[in-house]
């Protein structure tokens, strides 16, 4: 199954847009975007997570999710050493107001639970003036000083914050505890799961008058206070630079002027656009803009793309599906 050999180009995917109580329409406009919820908060660009599933926008494969496609020719789609789950998942986040504090779980833990772990990066596209996000521990906090903390409701004293712009990077290995502040849109590379454990959301209500759910013992047991989050942050990058690179995925910025033509290569890659404008020539033409998403198929016939683009291309590590 999912070994006939098709013809493949670049794939461009309908978004799936979530809605969360943090989330608005003021951001999504600054991107162009028009989006269909009040407190719009999320678009899942490339997805082939039961909660959030993309399906291509158009051309021979339109109306296919990734599992479809995967089943019709696997090594095409992603490489001849990929198994048949798709590892990834491409996101937009826009955060109106805070993110509730959370950690997500590594692959580890997440495997009690049918899952995979969690490790993600952010590229923040917009940034109100002082905006900021949680960013880990204050230095010398342990675990049993975060329960406690926790416990007495002083989370806040425990959270390091830290101020971002536009055009940071920002690597979040899973164990990280983290919240994105309001004002900020960003660009979201992750593996491919939707475990999200809640340690504080700011003591809000939903639409009933409820707090939202926490989950206080999986969250302190997902911490991982010791993490090394002293990267510096990348304000720009240049063409062929190493932004992420650990078991997962990779993640390399690129800057095409005027033209470049893309082909096949070992395994699939990721594009998300985080600059500039321009247009992928061909069969499948489309405009591309910041926020914009495409997977290169491992198998791909040569595609040009033409203008002047930043993108983060990301590749999957195949030993660690």
């Amino acid at each position: 199954m999912g070994d006939r050999r098709l013809r493949w180009f670049p794939l461009v995917f309908e978004p799936v847009y979530q809605e969360r109580i943090w989330g608005g329409r003021r951001l999504w406009d600054g991107l162009g975007r028009k989006v269909p919820f009040e407190r719009t908060a999320e678009s899942w660009e490339i997805s082939a997570h039961p909660h959030g599933m993309t399906r291509v926008l158009s051309g021979p494969f339109r109306g296919k999710t990734l599992p479809e496609l995967i089943a019709m020719d696997r090594v095409g789609l992603l490489g001849e050493l990929m198994d048949e789950r798709f590892p990834l998942l491409v996101k937009v986040i826009g955060a109106e107001t805070d993110l509730s504090v959370q950690v997500h779980p590594d692959d580890a833990v997440a495997a009690s639970i049918g899952e995979r772990g969690k490790t993600e990066v952010w590229y923040v596209l917009r940034s109100e003036p002082g905006a900021r996000i949680i960013y880990g521990l204050e230095p010398e906090v342990t675990r049993e000083m975060l329960a406690e903390a926790v416990r007495h409701g002083i989370i806040c004293s425990c959270l390091r914050e830290v101020p971002v712009r536009e055009g940071d990077f920002i690597p979040l290995p899973a164990g990280c505890l983290h919240a994105l502040g309001g004002g900020i849109m960003v660009a979201e590379i992750q593996q491919s799961s939707d475990t999200t454990y809640r340690l504080y959301d700011w003591d809000r209500l939903d639409a009933q008058g409820c707090p939202r759910p926490l989950h206080i013992q999986e969250g302190l047991s997902s911490v991982k206070p010791e993490l090394p989050l002293e990267t510096p942050f990348t304000n720009g990058f240049n063409n062929g630079d190493i932004l992420f690179d650990d078991a997962h995925f990779t993640v390399e910025g690129l800057c095409i002027n005027e033209r470049r033509t893309e082909g096949a290569g070992p395994v699939c890659r990721l594009w998300t656009v985080v600059g500039g404008r321009g247009v992928l020539e061909g069969v499948e033409a489309c405009e591309l803009r910041a926020g914009s998403s495409l997977l290169l198929p491992a198998a791909m016939e040569p595609a040009a793309f033409l203008g002047d683009l930043r993108i983060l291309q990301t590749t999957p590590k195949p030993d660690r599906l």
